[in-house]
């Protein structure tokens, strides 16, 4: 073996070590205190006399060094930092004896000094505690803390940050803040329950020829992506999203798609490459519901792994769940019904990654907030995936990489926006695909982009890769009022020409081809779905959409724009381009108005310029 070598393996199990070493340092911290006998004092004071010596904490009516903590209250329910450093919830149901001892759990003696049941020369003998004052008490102590919200305070597994911005690492079991390993608990005005141990980032700062991300990136070349290095490079991003979740101000997400044979199983699955890396941040499942999915979660900020999420059974369970990341992109707040009527809020502040042969519909509106990989058949013959050295280390040293260049980021995200502006992407293309690069630069660096022969100074390339004209995924990013439009001129009118039924495009193609058709005859068809035609071919005709119409809302059955009568088509025209989209039309003698008559009655409309219209959809 090299001296190299044994250079990088001492380092590694030297990472390793002192990782282990902080634990033990803060698990020492969390040592049971040592209190009295029953019946004994406490800091020369007797059992129960606390009150009386000024012994408080700062609310003024628990003792001080309490093992439990108050947080406040909400409503009936009122919330403490149980002695296993999580959220306890009195509910509105009784707090008595065997609570009491799960509320203190291993701290039962400190219940006995504070609120004794007898006189101290019983207590020894048959130790007990006065339930009603603990509860007294512990309310109290909530009241003074005041009001309280689990759904906004409470923060659970993930990468988060604090009111100056900075990066906070929940990993479990302990906090990880500017290099130093914390305790969980009371950060500002966040509350971080302690869960289970998680990843957590490398002892040391990691060094450029160490960095793993390089052979992340070499190992996802070895899958035979549509997009090359493109979906490589997205890929190692979605990596570092996951680890920095919360912290983000947006989250996308990756729906990858592929036939047997293609590789997702090595990719996405329990032991695949992306599983080796994050290890048990990542929750992975098939066949998830959105209900289970939020209990599962809670407060974590963690990724969420679906496979199989097919489009051929369960859709609306499947849509549900691509609802779900789509509001976690962003973080927005979700209510549901919960007991006893009572709404209960949910946060998720995840990103996900899907995976499947046959996806189900995307809509617009989830399209623009993920990126699609296409997956083809693997190039070599061997069905083994490249395995990763020293695997173990791989995500800790990723998370410390992006712990310490978390100020980086920031910068960097404004450049990728920037150039990607440039090559036609709105505000949400923008953040979705400058998330993912910003992040895998930050995690490869200058160095490792250059090891890799990918563009690192100049990032022109990507956006040239990248724009917004050439991606499948925003092919559905038209304006509201054109997405409805093109649902009206793809409505089937129910009523048969030449023996066939026509949609409204194709009626008003007659009138252009020449099949001998008159302006009156394309309107009489159109009138069967309660539309208008105004005009001449040589002059331009203004296709009329009534405000509210029945028949109109049955032929857009399906579609976002049916719900009722007062159809919610003519709210997205308001906002249209007025070059196209009148409001008032010329009625005669410079009279402008909105109402004419379709189908026999006289009705308020939108005016459609179609020749506009046409010569729009020729420059896209």
């Amino acid at each position: 073996m090299s001296i190299e070598k044994q250079d990088d393996g001492t380092k590694k199990a030297g990472g390793l070590i002192r990782g282990a070493m902080g634990k033990v340092q803060l698990e020492l911290k969390r040592r049971r205190a040592p209190y009295p006998s029953p019946g004994k004092p406490l800091d020369g004071m007797q059992p129960g006399e606390w009150m009386n010596h000024n012994y408080v904490d700062e609310t003024g009516f628990l003792p001080q060094n309490c093992p439990v903590r108050p947080l406040g209250y909400d409503g009936e329910n009122y919330y403490y930092v149980d002695t296993m450093g999580q959220v306890f919830n009195t509910g509105d149901g009784a707090l008595g004896v065997e609570r009491l001892q799960k509320l203190f759990a291993g701290h039962e003696d400190f219940l006995y000094w504070a609120w004794p049941a007898k006189e101290p020369k019983k207590m020894f003998a048959d130790p007990g505690f006065k339930s009603e004052r603990v509860r007294r008490d512990l309310f109290a102590a909530c009241r003074e803390r005041g009001a309280w919200s689990a759904t906004d305070m409470v923060r659970g597994r993930g990468a988060w940050r604090d009111s100056q911005g900075n990066l906070l690492l929940h990993c479990g079991d302990h906090m990880w803040i500017d290099g130093r390993m914390e305790d969980t608990g009371e950060i500002e005005d966040h509350f971080y329950a302690r869960r289970p141990a998680s990843l957590s980032p490398w002892a040391d700062p990691v060094e450029p020829k160490d960095n793993p991300a390089v052979q992340v990136m070499e190992i996802l070349r070895t899958w035979n992506f549509d997009r090359g290095d493109i979906d490589a490079m997205l890929l190692l991003g979605w990596i570092g999203i996951a680890m920095l979740g919360g912290a983000l101000d947006w989250r996308p997400s990756i729906f990858i798609v592929g036939d047997a044979g293609t590789g997702k199983s090595e990719l996405t699955g329990k032991t695949g490459l992306l599983k080796t890396i994050l290890g048990r941040l990542m929750v992975s499942t098939t066949n998830a519901t959105e209900a289970g999915l939020y209990q599962l979660v809670g407060h974590d900020s963690v990724p969420i792994s679906i496979d199989e999420l097919e489009g051929d059974e369960g859709q609306e369970q499947a849509q549900r769940v691509i609802k779900m990341a789509r509001d976690a992109a962003s973080g927005s707040v979700r209510i549901r019904g919960g007991q006893n009527h009572k709404g209960v809020e949910f946060q998720a502040q995840s990103t996900f990654i899907f995976s499947g042969i046959n996806p189900p519909p995307l809509p617009p509106a989830s399209l623009t907030r993920l990126a699609i990989i296409q997956l083809h058949p693997l190039k070599t013959a061997s069905p083994k995936a490249p395995t990763l050295s020293a695997a173990e280390t791989v995500g800790p040293r990723l998370m410390r990489i992006l712990a310490d260049g978390w100020k980086d980021l920031q910068w960097r995200l404004d450049d990728y926006y920037a150039i990607l502006r440039e090559h036609g992407h709105d505000s949400r293309g923008q953040k979705t695909f400058g998330t993912f690069l910003a992040v895998a630069h930050t995690m490869l660096g200058d160095e490792g982009l250059r090891r890799l022969g990918l563009p690192h100074g100049d990032l022109s390339k990507w956006g040239e890769w990248l724009a917004a004209d050439a991606l499948p995924e925003l092919e559905g990013r038209s304006p509201t009022w054109e997405q409805c439009l093109g649902y009206i001129l793809t409505s089937v009118i129910d009523n048969y020409t030449g023996g066939q039924r026509r949609t409204v495009a194709q009626e008003l193609e007659r009138l252009k081809i020449g099949e001998g058709v008159g302006v009156h005859e394309v309107r009489d068809k159109l009138e069967a779905i309660d539309l208008g035609l105004l005009g001449t071919v040589k002059d331009g005709l203004t296709l009329c959409v009534p405000n509210q119409s029945r028949q109109l809302a049955k032929a857009l059955a399906g579609t976002p724009f049916s719900n009722g009568v007062q159809g919610s088509w003519s709210f997205a025209f308001k906002r249209g381009d007025p070059t196209i989209i009148k409001q008032k039309i010329d009625c005669g003698g410079g009279r402008m108005d909105n109402r004419i008559t379709v189908a026999g009655r006289q009705c308020r409309c939108t005016f459609i310029d179609l020749k506009a219209y046409t010569r729009r959809q020729q420059q896209t």
